[in-house]
């Protein structure tokens, strides 16, 4: 009987979604091709911009009390040389905060009911975001299905992924479109903010636009050194979301990189401290200013990262990645650092008992763990409580045991005050788990 009921819960929600939508809009075309790597990235207060591949060239908008529109793709600049259908961009501006809009991109064969939220009102909180960096694709490394189960679980506003999207090469390119294939469980209605890793870059200019081609980034920087910088960028960028401004570094292309960017960013800490309706800093990038995993800490950063930290009492949390494992720190100039290397990609191990670097755990560190997951944020007025969520086992590799969906380190950081550990919760996966 209960199954019975939601199944027509379920009916009931993809009738309203794809019929739902006020005066006829104008006619579609036949339909085509199904599209492949549909994803979007907030590019505004008001505005989102999707990116797709095949399934044609126009996305059709609706939402309740409001009036049908047809938006006509585009494709994006630079061209991506790796995809082998055609790509297209299209943004979506006018949206109303927080308001919930139902979508179909292109006019597939078999279209299904797709839906996202608006960004919310400036100043807002009662929100999560997803942080998870080294992913990679489902053809080379299966725990990213379970992980990317999980965060459409716990349905958040968007996710950071802090570099080292797909781990494609030149010489097999398919892994970057089974990537995008392999996060359409949750990019579909989930906001995707990427952050290149040096995985993005390495390969040079041709083959880091094809990253660069298939995401709109909001008020965009270029960084010294990046390879094929033109003066435009999409090397860096920050955005607004509700109470926190989050501002992302780019990768050391070269030795001026970080210090270059640091200068364009100051007004933007700067004017954060002095806006009202922000509560917090965050800043995100690939490489990490503290971690005694394998590729350890970089000093340049954590100078810049602790300078701002001492200026600016609003910042108070850096994510990061290419370590790949997590890593918790005790607050460095009153700013906590999480790494969380450990989407999907194979975890780091040195060959000491411990499978760190040094079994000796260094003053800076508050936990450290080898195991697959992602970080969920929730934001609550004045508290931004980080929660790592256990993904699935690799028992070669793990250095505890947890069921997924496990909360297995928590901590609440105030806007502020001291940060304290987070009172236990369970979370949505490991409940979803056991119903």
């Amino acid at each position: 009987m209960l199954m019975a009921i939601a199944a027509s819960g379920c009916r009931e929600r993809a009738a309203e979604l794809l019929h739902l939508r006020g005066p006829s809009g104008p006619a579609l075309p036949p339909p085509v091709s199904d599209p492949r790597a549909i994803h979007f990235t907030f590019t505004g207060p008001d505005a989102v911009t999707f990116d797709w591949s095949g399934g044609g060239s126009t996305i059709r908008l609706w939402a309740k009390d409001a009036p049908p529109r047809i938006i006509e793709g585009h494709a994006p600049s630079p061209l991506p040389s790796a995809s082998t259908e055609p790509v297209y961009e299209a943004m979506i501006g006018g949206l109303v905060p927080g308001k919930e809009y139902a979508y179909q991109v292109g006019n597939p064969a078999r279209p299904v009911p797709l839906s996202f939220r608006a960004p919310p009102p400036r100043g807002a909180d009662r929100f999560t975001f997803v942080a998870l960096g080294d992913v990679g694709a489902a053809s080379e490394w299966p725990a990213v299905v379970s992980l990317h189960r999980s965060i459409r679980i716990a349905d958040p506003a968007f996710v950071l992924v802090l570099g080292d999207l797909s781990y494609a090469t030149p010489k097999n390119p398919a892994t970057m479109d089974q990537h995008f294939e392999d996060v359409m469980v949750w990019s579909r209605r989930i906001a995707y903010m990427p952050i290149w890793g040096n995985h993005e870059w390495e390969a040079g200019a041709t083959f880091f636009a094809n990253y660069k081609a298939r995401f709109a980034l909001p008020h965009a920087g270029a960084a010294r050194g990046a390879p094929g910088d033109s003066g435009t960028g999409e090397d860096w960028y920050w955005f607004d979301y509700g109470n926190i401004r989050f501002i992302v570094y780019p990768e050391p292309y070269t030795a001026d990189t970080w210090s270059e960017w640091a200068k364009q960013a100051e007004s933007l800490f700067a004017s954060a401290e002095a806006d009202p309706a922000l509560r917090f800093v965050v800043t995100a990038g690939h490489r990490t200013a503290y971690s005694s995993g394998r590729h350890g800490g970089n000093e340049q950063l954590r100078g810049i990262l602790d300078g701002f930290g001492r200026r600016f009492p609003k910042y108070v949390l850096n994510l990061a990645g290419h370590s790949h494992s997590y890593e918790r720190t005790k607050p460095q100039a009153h700013v906590v650092h999480l790494t969380a290397g450990i989407g999907g990609g194979a975890l780091e191990h040195s060959a000491t008992p411990c499978s760190w670097p040094s079994c000796t755990t260094p003053t800076f560190t508050a936990r450290r763990l080898l195991h697959h997951g992602f970080l969920e944020l929730r934001v609550y007025g004045d508290v931004i409580r980080a929660e790592t969520i256990c993904g699935p086992a690799t028992p070669t590799q793990d250095d505890l045991h947890c069921a997924e969906g496990e909360i297995i380190d928590s901590v609440d950081i105030p806007a502020a005050g001291e940060v304290k550990a987070a009172s236990p919760r369970r979370h949505g996966a490991a409940q979803a788990a056991s119903d």
